[in-house]
């Protein structure tokens, strides 16, 4: 299994709205009522570990890949 620095942020549709879920985590990080705000914290989140942001859309599908390792 991959070293948990190394795992993508993921976007992925909620009950309650739009969650920021790191790969492989059985509980989001946070769960945003708008899509774009995840996106964005996906996205810090992705920056800062050096790993990538994978968006996703409401029926699963992958909508944009972030990629920020170097």
């Amino acid at each position: 299994m991959a070293d948990s620095k190394n795992q993508s942020e993921h976007v992925v549709a909620h009950e309650d709205g739009w969650a920021v879920k790191a790969e492989g985590a059985d509980q989001p990080t946070k769960i945003y009522e708008n899509k774009q705000d995840a996106i964005n914290r996906a996205k810090e989140i992705a920056q800062n570990k050096g790993t990538s942001a994978i968006i996703h859309k409401q029926d699963g599908t992958i909508q944009n890949h972030y990629s920020y390792s170097e």
